[in-house]
């Protein structure tokens, strides 16, 4: 192992520079292959929120009906 300092090697590591880091879990990217494959998301995170909202309505509706024709059924 050469000379370096841990905030040099930890320079590197930050700018991809310090090699491919083996890991133990297969199938994951590396810091620099992360970087390069993680695009801005132009409509933000409202796209999320919304899905949210709209699948939260329609269990709580789901869960209305399942309550209903419970209590009718008695």
């Amino acid at each position: 192992m050469s000379n370096q300092s841990a905030a040099e090697l930890a320079d590197e590591y930050e700018r991809g520079e310090h090699g491919e880091v083996i890991k133990s879990n297969q199938g994951k990217r590396t810091k620099t292959e992360q970087v390069e494959h993680k695009h801005p998301h132009p409509e933000g995170d409202t796209r999320r929120i919304v899905d949210n909202a709209v699948n939260g309505e329609e269990k709580r509706k789901e869960k209305e009906r399942e309550r209903t024709t419970s209590q009718s059924s008695k």
